[in-house]
């Protein structure tokens, strides 16, 4: 077969295609939403009398004579649910051979196919049979076949379909994935579901739940914390700043450029030539007290370089661990730091959009405390990093966006905390953090915290914001 082949096929042969889902696949979660566009497209070209319509793209890997959906299992999967209410027999062994593994895919499937047919009903009538021709004789996929799984991946992000639009995060698997050009297909496929595993994160197994602990970890934790420790304003990440975690490529292929570089090659040669040995460097210090957790990596840096392909899977894998651990309750690590973030952060009030802003702050500050100098740092300093972070919470009557992504360049705080050698380099945070705080917002759970750690507090307005409304011991008049 050659590397990739791409061809414009009907409804009706793509499904006789014989696909399946591999096992990597995220769920099948297309929305009522998603559906009904499709429906409304499909419907408009029928009325119109259009000789064609195209849906989209299916990308299929070949691998053991087997053709694994890589993306399109959205679209495929919803083509067939509507032709199957339509009452058509094609497609249906297709349909009965598909494996979908998780729950969210069967939620979706009933949930959909239950939409479609009162969609259906309503819209087609008594002219399901032309219809259903329509689809089949007329709609058409563009259909690439790559042998290659990490062409595959790399062509997620130049795709133009009507499914979901992949999120600037996940433009950055297929890129890396691209790279490992000499790991074994395992190997991908390893990191894939790695990957994916974080992107559908169930903390609670008994419920079905699920949370995209990806997207929050490189939106907000990595990518503003890379920017804030360069002293540079952190807004949205978007697809635009991907370019952070794309970094150098090391192989026979790809020379680095700059000697700048030369320092992240060889981390990256002297670490794989241990692990090839089985030499476990000695000394090693962990930033846990009481373990050593598998899946962190004792070497990955948040602000370090990035080194393209398996190198930055270990590194999104090792801080999504440590997420889980710092923030994460099922996780019995460092139980009283989650007692004080429960009761000083969960505050009536803090669901509020700002409130929720300075919670990311400080959630990103602590992974930056922690990833320095470890349990023992946080425990030093949480609460210092506290009144750094919710003074602007007393501080402003409405806390914006703007102003939070601001905020850590005007202070330094990232800048110092990741240029720090030893606790004596922090001073400077303990001094910042002691200042008097004029209060135009009156949080009584802050409030009464920054009391209760002796630091001065004036009312901008005491009309507004009565401090002897407040428990206040250190603040009494």
């Amino acid at each position: 077969m050659e590397k990739i082949t791409a061809q414009i096929k009907k409804v009706i042969k793509v499904l006789d295609d014989k696909m399946e889902i591999p096992n990597y696949q995220r769920p099948y979660r297309w929305t009522e939403d998603n559906v009904r566009l499709l429906l409304k497209d499909i419907t408009h070209s029928w009325k119109e009398g259009k000789s064609s319509y195209r849906i989209g793209s299916v990308i299929l890997n070949s691998k053991d004579a087997k053709l694994n959906i890589v993306d399109g299992q959205q679209r495929i999967t919803t083509i067939l649910l509507i032709l199957n209410s339509l009452g058509s027999d094609v497609g249906s062994v297709l349909r009965d051979s598909l494996q979908y593994n998780h729950q969210d895919s069967i939620n979706s499937i009933i949930r959909n196919n239950s939409f479609i047919e009162s969609w259906l009903q309503e819209n087609i009538g008594n002219d399901a049979n032309s219809f259903e021709k329509y689809i089949l004789e007329y709609c058409e996929f563009v259909e690439i076949k790559v042998s290659d799984l990490s062409e595959a991946f790399q062509m997620f992000d130049s795709q133009n379909g009507r499914g979901k639009e992949l999120e600037a995060y996940n433009l950055l698997k297929a890129y890396h994935i691209r790279a490992m050009e000499s790991n074994t297909f395992e190997e991908k496929i390893a990191c894939d579901k790695t990957w994916e595993s974080a992107a559908r994160y169930q903390s609670n197994k008994e419920s079905n739940q699920v949370s995209d602990l990806l997207r929050q970890l490189i939106n907000e934790q990595l990518y503003r914390t890379r920017l804030w420790s360069r002293k540079e304003t952190a807004s949205e990440f978007s697809k635009k700043e991907i370019k952070e975690f794309k970094g150098i490529t090391v192989s026979k292929n790809h020379p680095i450029d700059f000697p700048y570089q030369n320092k992240a090659l060889l981390q990256y040669v002297m670490q794989h030539y241990l692990n090839s040995l089985g030499i476990t460097v000695n000394g090693v210090k962990s930033r846990f007290k009481q373990s050593s957790p598998e899946k962190i990596s004792p070497f990955a840096l948040l602000n370090q370089n990035i080194v393209n392909g398996k190198d930055f899977f270990v590194y999104t894998e090792t801080y999504v661990e440590i997420y889980k651990r710092l923030f994460h309750s099922e996780y019995d690590d460092m139980k009283e730091f989650k007692t004080f973030l429960q009761t000083n952060c969960k505050y009536s009030g803090s669901h509020r959009d700002g409130d929720q802003y300075l919670f990311e702050l400080y959630k990103s500050l602590i992974m930056l405390m922690f990833d320095k100098f470890g349990e023992d740092g946080v425990e030093k300093y949480h609460k210092i990093l506290y009144l750094l972070v919710y003074r602007l919470r007393l501080e402003k009557e409405q806390v914006r966006y703007a102003s939070v992504a601001d905020y850590p360049v005007q202070n330094k705080v990232f800048n110092i905390i990741e240029n720090a050698q030893t606790y004596s380099d922090l001073i400077r945070l303990e001094k910042m953090a002691n200042k008097k705080v004029v209060c135009k917002k009156g949080v009584k759970r802050v409030i009464e915290f920054f009391d209760g750690q002796q630091i001065k507090l004036e009312s901008f307005d005491s009309n507004k914001v009565k401090l002897t409304d407040f428990k206040l011991v250190y603040n009494v008049n």
